[in-house]
Parts: structure tokens; sequence; C-alpha cells
């Protein structure tokens, strides 16, 4: 694996990620003045502007009317997996142009403090990685290679703002991108979508409604220089300690450089256990320069 595949592989994985090429832009002017007919139509309805949530959420069903945000921003936080720590294994299959790559990466987390991450290959640790709220540290076993970054430094290797909370949430499988303004409120078959706009993004979640785990993440960037967008699906949820996570994932990114694919299949996953973050540098390894 070369040498800035690791960070490359953690960014696609974890990063909050701004990349080229939206799956799908919306027509604003449009939906503003729909959304100003919904909320004409339901003022002569005489309905109100909010329901109680409480059974909802009990009922761990959704169905949720366009008009009621705060609703929707209570299943966003319903569904926030809290922890402490965190531990999982996971298959992983990477491809991007002519690049294929299969690899098992460990995860291990404290929440707020430290990501650690181990990815191994024909059964041989190739890298490793230690992630804190200002820091990423990364060791390339298979050229004997360390790498020190600050965010920044990441953020002019690849194009991507990285955020330490945003790299917790991709791993738990959380939803990410949601500080904005929810304009819309989309309920087609079995799934509920929350549209919400940013000063500089707008984002997708979807919902299933019979249990209200989420689906999808579709991500979109507007910034001068470059769009971007990322779609995360999500499926085959299991539970342990009353924590029901995702196991089977894919990540369609778009940047710059092109596409890539991401598949993750979760095997083992454990919260709350004590976890350690072991981290040592061989002497004869050599400190790259940014």
């Amino acid at each position: 694996m070369r040498s800035n595949a690791l960070i490359f592989l953690l960014l696609v994985l974890m990063g909050s990620c701004k990349f080229v090429k939206p799956f799908f832009v919306k027509n604003e002017k449009k939906e503003n003045r729909k959304e100003k007919r919904v909320e004409r139509k339901e003022e002569k309805k005489g309905l109100p502007l909010k329901i109680d949530t409480t059974d909802v959420v009990k009922k761990d069903s959704l169905h949720i009317p366009a008009y009621d945000t705060t609703l929707a921003r209570t299943i966003i936080k319903y569904r926030n997996i809290a922890y402490k720590n965190f531990q999982m294994k996971a298959k992983m299959h990477y491809e991007a142009a002519d690049q294929k790559q299969n690899f098992t990466v460990n995860f291990r987390i404290k929440k707020n403090e430290v990501i650690w991450a181990s990815i191994s290959g024909f059964g041989l640790e190739v890298a490793l990685a230690i992630i804190t709220p200002d820091s990423v540290k990364a060791v390339d076993k298979f050229n004997k290679k360390v790498y020190l970054y600050t965010y920044k430094d990441l953020q002019k290797l690849v194009n991507v703002d990285v955020d330490f909370a945003t790299l917790q949430d991709i791993i738990i499988g959380n939803a990410f991108s949601v500080n904005g303004a929810i304009t819309n409120i989309i309920e087609l078959a079995d799934i509920s979508t929350f549209f919400i706009k940013g000063s500089d993004f707008v984002n997708q979640l979807a919902f299933n409604k019979v249990d209200t785990t989420l689906k999808q993440i579709q991500l979109q960037t507007m910034r001068p220089v470059s769009s971007s967008s990322i779609l995360v699906n999500l499926s085959d949820y299991k539970m342990e300690e009353n924590h029901k996570l995702s196991t089977l994932r894919e990540y369609h990114i778009q940047d710059v450089k092109g596409a890539a694919t991401l598949s993750m299949e979760i095997n083992k996953f454990e919260f709350d256990k004590e976890v350690e973050f072991p981290f040592k540098v061989p002497s004869n390894y050599k400190l790259q320069k940014n």
C-alpha cells in the first residue's frame, strides 16, 4: 500500500468530505416557492406548527409532516449513537480509477479524545494511525516511514476540511453535517428524507419509516473553488448493548481526482469496553516532512 494511501483512505472513510460533481442539486428558488405554498396551506387548515414528538420516538416509527422540523431534529438526535468507547473490525474494498484494494481495518475510539486505526493486508499490519483533536500521526510499516500532520497540513494534502468530531460520526455511522436549516421533509414509500442546507452545503438524510434507522446520507458542498459530493448507504443494522449499528456500508465519493468507492463490512464491534491505543514507532523509521 502506498504511503499516502493510508491518509487518503482514512479521510475518505472518516473525513468531512468536500467532493466534486454533486449527485443531486436542488433548484433552490423552486423549493423555496414550494415550501411557502405548503406553509400557506397548513395555515389555512389551522394545523399546529408543532406536534408532540414523544409518541413518535417511543413507538420507534416515523411519520413527519413537511412543516415539522422540530420533530425531524428529534429523530436525528434520537438516532445519534451515544457512547464512551468503541471498537470494531471491518473488511474493506476500495476502488478508484485503475486501483482495487482489499484490506482489514481495526478502529478504536475514546470519544472526543482519540481515534486509533490499524490497516492490515495479507495478514500483516501495514499501516497504523492515531488521531487526536489537534493532530494525526501515521506509520507506514511497508515503507518504514512516519508522518506527522496538523489538520491544516491534511487540508492542503488532500483538499479536505478535516474535523475530529465528524471523523467519529462517520466511523460510528451517525449522521454528519446536520448543522443547517431543515428546508424540506419528503416522504416516499418507506423512506422519510430530511433536506438540510448550510452556508456552503446541502445534505439529505434518509430514514427508514418503520424503525427510524438512518439509510442514506447524501452530502454536497458548494464552494467558490470547487463543489463536492459523498453518498453513504447504510444497512444490516445489528444490536449490541442497546446500540443499533449499521454493519454494511458503501461510500461513493467524487473529488477533483475522480470517483472512488469504499465498501465496509463490520465483523465485530463493541461499545463502552476498555480500549488501548498502542502506538510505537521503531527507531529506524524515517520521519517524512510535509
